[in-house]
């Protein structure tokens, strides 16, 4: 499927109001001129590349002290020293025009090859989790999750909300759901591969739609995931940029893993 509508695939341990209403289903009816629909639920997102979004850079932090919390109750010794060496652990990340994310870190030494290991498996985790983060943010935010112009799409008016169809290359189906201001409560995305679903949340900015968070479940068929997103953003430059997350995932039945972590040393790139 094409990268704009590429899901999240996330390894490692995975203040606005929120906005999305539930809605109600009425029998639809299907609209002719799908542009009448379309052209202004395009325009209802903030669309960074149209504000002149080149590359935002970032260093990504976890908070360690808390995804580490258990192992303070039961290995105190422990945790103070995987504290001390993660601590000197950095993530750089820079994300491009397109929305693609390229994560970079420091080597940190290790007293043994099993905390060699360790940390090599952190090393990735991270890097899937920021990489799969900005796969499913780019849709929302830098363009906008509807079919391009000019492509072939079904569009219904259900009454209190519009249903969207569409395929993609690759035997890729998607089907969303919106309210009647554009806002979309739903996205299913149905491959070779697996089967997702999504519902995001947006804060409702002058700009645009800007998200804010989102649910989501992924399932295949070697495994399944659950996901809650939660994202705090910041206007830099006038441009609603993520700088917090707050991410949980569940695993096929596996307990609940969370990851919290702030983005400092921001910068913004705008296209000249």
């Amino acid at each position: 499927m094409s990268r704009r509508l590429a899901p999240i695939v996330l390894t490692l341990l995975a203040g606005t109001a929120a906005w999305g209403p539930t809605l109600h289903a009425a029998a639809p009816k299907a609209v002719a001129d799908t542009e009448s629909v379309l052209r202004p639920a395009r325009a209802a997102y903030v669309n960074l590349a149209g504000k002149g979004f080149g590359r935002y850079r970032f260093v990504a932090t976890p908070d360690w002290a808390a995804m580490l919390a258990e192992q303070e109750k039961t290995n105190p010794e422990g945790y103070r020293a995987a504290l001390d060496l993660f601590a000197k652990v950095r993530f750089d990340v820079r994300v491009g025009p397109q929305g693609d994310a390229q994560v970079s870190h420091n080597t940190v030494d290790s007293p043994n090859p099993q905390t060699t290991a360790g940390l090599n498996q952190v090393y990735s985790g991270m890097e899937q989790t920021l990489t799969g983060f900005f796969q499913t943010w780019t849709p929302f935010m830098v363009n906008t999750p509807f079919p391009p112009e000019g492509a072939a799409s079904k569009v219904q008016d259900a009454g209190t909300h519009y249903l969207v169809d569409w395929e993609e290359t690759g035997d890729v189906k998607v089907h969303l759901q919106m309210d009647r201001s554009f806002a979309i409560t739903t996205m299913k995305v149905k491959s070779p591969a697996f089967d997702s679903t999504i519902r995001p949340t947006f804060e409702r900015q002058k700009g645009g739609l800007v998200l804010a968070g989102y649910d989501a479940e992924f399932v295949s068929t070697a495994s399944s995931m659950r996901l809650k997103v939660l994202i705090s953003n910041k206007a830099i430059q006038d441009l609603p940029l993520p700088v917090a997350l707050d991410l949980s995932v569940w695993m096929g039945a596996a307990a609940k893993q969370q990851i919290l972590m702030t983005f400092s040393e921001l910068n913004l790139e705008k296209k000249k």
